[in-house]
């Protein structure tokens, strides 16, 4: 049996986005994620080559948006989710219209979506599945966003791919735990930062904000991820008593959730939060929206979808406030309301006169977090991945094992 690891990252290792890795050991060949980074046009990995399965932890375009693009040079199979296949096919889509929307060439067709979708070759958490003569492949929960992975290799060693992951509980799925490995490759969105404070503080924080905004006779407009953000705030807003609306592409994940139950740490819980919210169906619930004390709203990043049609109404009111959740890329509509003060409507910056505030609902793990998962996987190498502060990890995991940082496009021989 070759025990030789070879590792190449096409992308996402240096930077948080488009991450791509390609895995050479024994007589298989693996495709980890195949992602975009926003943008218009978004970033690319580089050019993958043909490989025996594409391993997929997960739907968000950092890690999915470019798995199309395969289809249209090789066809390969894709392991991953059946709840994850279903985000991606969305998504997807949606990356074509907006490559039409915003005037730049998509480097995918409709067809090859729809190649990538049949491709799919559905897996749980806890199974187990033989690739090559000497490997199996082992699933566990990311605790990331509901049909998130991570992935275990096991063979003449024992690799674990982490994606995304989270070792604290949130509303909508729980922390997950170490798993003993021999190679690590680890995300490293959140190095050199902690969370500061805990999910339940951060929550409260977030509802005596919206309680403050109401009062002063404002709206709150929550930007959020289409997939698990908005169906995190809904949970979150649930008992509140506001008259919350939601609007855009997390109505249609929201009912892909609760198709698929067994990945959600409670749907009755999501269940109950949606029914109690308006769902925005139309231009006339866009104008009733308008009215409400909360709206939840995709693009999270703002780049897009409805939220640009609420902050165009909204942009002098300095009663009303946009409260942030999630990452905000730099480059990303969101950071430069945070940064400048001002929103990129279609080509136009425009002051915003709004209130805007952050709130940490990561769902990675933090700096500590990351240091103590690795500590407790008990790894003899560690590979840093999609991070633009990995520098921050290297310190304090050196004692912990060998740890490499390579570049796009170089060959690792692990």
């Amino acid at each position: 049996m070759n025990n030789d690891v070879k590792i190449q990252f096409l992308g996402g290792v240096e930077e948080v986005g488009r991450l791509a890795m390609v895995l050479e050991t024994g007589d298989i060949k693996l495709l980890f994620e195949y992602g975009m980074s926003p943008g218009k046009p978004p970033a690319y990995p580089l050019p993958a080559p043909p490989v025996d399965l594409i391993l997929l932890t997960h739907a968000h375009l950092d890690h999915s948006g470019m798995i199309p693009w395969l289809f249209s040079q090789n066809g390969q199979k894709i392991l991953t989710t059946p709840l994850t296949g279903e985000i991606i096919n969305l998504l997807h889509k949606d990356s074509i219209k907006i490559a039409k929307s915003e005037g730049y060439a998509s480097p995918y067709s409709s067809s090859d979506v729809n190649e990538a979708k049949k491709n799919i070759i559905p897996i749980e958490p806890t199974q187990k599945r033989k690739i090559g003569h000497d490997w199996e492949v082992l699933f566990h929960s990311a605790g990331h966003i509901p049909g998130s992975l991570m992935f275990e290799l096991v063979g003449a060693k024992k690799i674990l791919f982490t994606g995304d992951f989270n070792v604290v509980d949130t509303r909508v799925v729980k922390g997950i735990k170490p798993v003993d490995c021999d190679i690590l490759f680890l995300e490293g969105t959140y190095a050199g930062r902690d969370h500061p404070k805990k999910r339940e503080e951060i929550e409260k924080d977030l509802l005596d904000k919206i309680d403050e905004i109401v009062k002063r006779g404002g709206i709150a407009i929550l930007p959020a991820f289409a997939v698990s953000r908005s169906q995190e705030l809904a949970l979150v807003l649930r008992n509140s008593g506001y008259n919350v609306w939601f609007d855009g592409m997390g109505k249609k994940v929201s009912k892909m959730f609760l198709k698929h139950q067994r990945y959600l740490r409670s749907a009755e819980n999501l269940k109950k939060a949606l029914n109690k919210i308006n769902l925005v169906h139309s231009d006339q619930g866009r104008k009733l929206a308008l009215k409400a004390d909360v709206i939840i709203t995709s693009s999270g990043m703002m780049d897009g979808g409805p939220v640009l049609n609420y902050m165009g109404k909204l942009k002098n009111d300095p009663k009303s406030a946009v409260l942030l959740t999630g990452y905000q890329v730099p480059e990303s509509n969101a950071r430069l309301l945070v940064d400048k003060g001002k929103l990129d409507f279609y080509g136009v910056k425009e002051k915003i006169e709004c209130e805007v505030q952050y709130y940490d609902f990561s769902a990675h793990a933090g700096h500590g977090e990351l240091i103590e998962f690795a500590k407790k996987c008990n790894p003899e190498k560690i590979v840093l991945m999609h991070s633009d502060n990995r520098e921050a990890l290297v310190e304090p995991l050196k004692d912990v094992a060998e740890v490499y940082s390579p570049k796009t496009g170089e060959v690792v021989e692990l």
